[in-house]
Formats: C-alpha cells, sequence, structure tokens
C-alpha cells in the first residue's frame, strides 16, 4: 500500500523546516582552502601582466600563469567536494574547461600569453562564484532518516524535471534534478546503525518538501 501527500495548489513558503521527518543538514562549508590559494593566485597572475608589459623575464610568464592555474583549481576542488550539488553545476564545468585551457595555452609555441592569462581570469571568476555561493550555502540541504532496504520514489509530479538514477540507497547519485533555475541530487549517507537520505539543492527558490518523496508502508 502506498501513501502519497498530493501537493498543494498554490505556492507555499515551506522549505522542508516544518515536513514531518526532513531535517536541515549538519553539514557547513569549510572555505579556508579556497580563500588562500584564490588569494595566492591573484598575486600570481599579477606578475604575468606586469612581465608582458615591461617585456622583462617573460620567460616565467607561462610558469607563473600554469600556477595560478593549479592555485585555482585547488581552491575549485575544494570547493566542490564541500557540496555533493556541485557536480551538476554549469560554472564548475566551466571551469575545468578554463583550467585546461589555460594552461594548454601557456605553453604553446606561436601563441600569445595573454590567451592563457584571459582563461586564467576566466577560471578566477568562475571559481569566485561558485566558491561565494557555496561558503553562503545557497540553496537547501535536508536530510531524513532512511530504511535501507528502501527503495526511494518521488511523487508523480516531481518527476517532469527528477530523474531516478539509483532508487536503491547509495552513497552515489540516486536521484538528480536540472531546470533553468535549479540544480539538485539525492543520495544517502550511511553510518553504523542509520541511513540518511540527503536533499542538496543549488537555487535560490524555495524548494517544497511536502509530499516530495513517496512513503511504502
Amino acid at each position: 500500500m502506498q501513501q502519497t501527500q498530493e501537493l498543494p495548489l498554490h505556492p507555499t513558503t515551506m522549505v522542508g523546516l516544518f515536513v514531518e521527518g526532513w531535517y536541515p543538514s549538519e553539514e557547513k562549508a569549510i572555505m579556508n582552502t579556497p580563500l588562500f590559494t584564490m588569494a595566492a593566485s591573484l598575486l600570481t597572475m599579477a606578475f604575468p601582466v606586469l612581465m608582458m608589459i615591461s617585456g622583462k623575464y617573460v620567460l616565467f610568464v607561462p610558469w607563473l600563469i600554469c600556477i595560478s592555474a593549479i592555485l585555482l583549481g585547488i581552491a575549485l576542488l575544494s570547493t566542490f567536494v564541500q557540496r555533493r550539488v556541485l557536480v551538476m553545476h554549469r560554472g564548475v564545468h566551466l571551469s575545468v574547461v578554463f583550467l585546461v585551457f589555460s594552461i594548454l595555452f601557456s605553453f604553446i609555441d606561436g601563441v600569445s600569453s595573454w590567451f592563457a592569462l584571459l582563461f586564467c581570469i576566466g577560471l578566477f571568476v568562475t571559481t569566485f562564484r561558485v566558491a561565494n555561493k557555496t561558503s553562503a550555502g545557497y540553496g537547501v540541504q535536508f536530510r531524513r532518516e532512511w530504511d535501507s532496504k528502501k527503495s526511494l520514489k518521488l511523487h508523480p509530479n516531481r518527476m517532469s524535471h527528477w530523474k531516478i538514477l539509483n532508487s536503491r540507497p547509495t552513497s552515489g547519485l540516486m536521484a538528480v534534478s536540472r531546470t533553468s533555475r535549479q540544480v539538485a541530487v539525492m543520495y544517502c549517507e550511511f553510518t553504523e546503525e542509520e541511513c540518511w537520505l540527503h536533499l542538496d539543492v543549488f537555487s535560490s527558490d524555495i524548494f517544497d518538501l511536502d509530499g516530495f518523496v513517496i512513503e511504502e508502508v
């Protein structure tokens, strides 16, 4: 037998805090590493600009740009591991592209180092935007206790923009959602005696948890 709750006909201000069984996630972003590596990358990006303008020590320019890209890559990676939902974020995907091109263009003969520097600046901008939202707790993160033997089923009204990848509880991605206004993922976290179903939503919109998951009894 299945028990479902009908979705409200009108918008609601409910974000999960008052929905039975769902609790705010206790995970908080720790952004020390992204902060210091991004600050250091600004310095290593400034020197190539001065060198190329003055025409002095230009042999060091590709290496400094490469170091900047690596520092920003560390910042991106340390931000990425804070939120599981970032695997779906286009800003992260674009940052990876900028990272590859900034390093690649640094050492291609016959190509101006300005191109590599521009890609590196683009990498800084996209990484900063993702890190800034992550540090501010952008979106919502909720969890609920879950039976490790129970399959995940979502309300049919939500399936238009949700895709279940794996209905069985797993620490990998179980369900994903992407719209023009949000990206979201669901996954499980296991402890010695408990299983918790996590919902991570990256959006400025209110997320209605009411009737989101179908309970089987």
